[in-house]
């Protein structure tokens, strides 16, 4: 799947107020100031930015801040960037037409190969491709990775991931090759969204971010359209899943 960028939402977007060149969609649950990764601690429901926590700590002993603070280091988004990039070297020292057919995803072979359903994800373009799509891995991946914890964010990841290589596979037509991790990616865009939208945080922003790049891969030649749909699709349901899970488990 081709690359996906944020683009220029119709206001200006949010900033962290201790790191004011910062852009966070994630606001604290306390207080309601953005936070960037750096100041966000994951607490039971949402966020809460490092001064709230301290206010807790100070009042309740701050056991259950520190706890939730483990839920999520960003060490998985890490990971998956360090992967992506060390694929990318490979495929440049090997030649980079060779290391694209033979681990893209084209929709014949996905069902005669299936590993190119993981593969693919991991393949670039160029430079700009996988650095677009990193950049977006690192912002949004560490967010939702510090709310959801480590193994639900790397669920969310793969399911994503596999959600749109089912829709090339479905979908697109023929032996054309489709790389990049964007499917996945559209994927955590759609899950922040949810997240927002159950939270009653502002989500327009970033629908109206997610929905150019989408539009345009319905416009600009060479974007999958196809991976960018089913990786938006699974990764909403994943997330409707997860949070539908934690209301039950909060209830019961």
């Amino acid at each position: 799947m081709t690359d996906a960028t944020q683009g220029a939402p119709d206001q200006a977007p949010p900033v962290c107020p201790r790191h004011p060149d910062r852009v966070s969609y994630v606001r604290c649950q306390r207080c309601n100031r953005p936070t960037c990764p750096q100041c966000q601690v994951a607490a039971p429901v949402g966020v809460l930015c490092v001064d709230c926590v301290r206010a807790a700590e100070k009042s309740a002993g701050g056991a259950r801040a520190r706890a939730a603070a483990r839920a999520g280091s960003g060490r998985a988004t890490n990971v998956l960037i360090g992967m992506n990039v060390a694929f990318y070297l490979y495929g440049a020292l090997t030649g980079v037409a060779a290391w694209q057919t033979t681990f893209g995803l084209a929709p014949d072979l996905g069902v005669t190969e299936p590993w190119r359903w993981v593969t693919s994800a991991f393949v670039h373009a160029g430079l700009l491709h996988i650095g677009l799509n990193m950049l977006m891995l690192y912002q949004f991946g560490r967010q939702l990775e510090m709310v959801l914890g480590t193994a639900r964010f790397v669920i969310l990841y793969v399911v994503s991931m596999l959600g749109g290589s089912l829709a090339v596979v479905l979908l697109a037509h023929g032996y054309v090759v489709h790389i990049g991790a964007s499917g996945a990616i559209f994927g955590l865009f759609a899950a922040y969204g949810v997240l927002l939208y159950s939270r009653k945080l502002p989500w327009q922003s970033l629908a109206v971010t997610a929905g150019i790049w989408l539009v345009a891969g319905f416009i600009i030649p060479g974007i999958s359209w196809e991976g960018h749909v089913g990786g938006a699709i699974a990764g909403a349901a994943t997330m409707a899943v997860i949070l539908t899970l934690d209301k039950a488990k909060r209830r019961s």
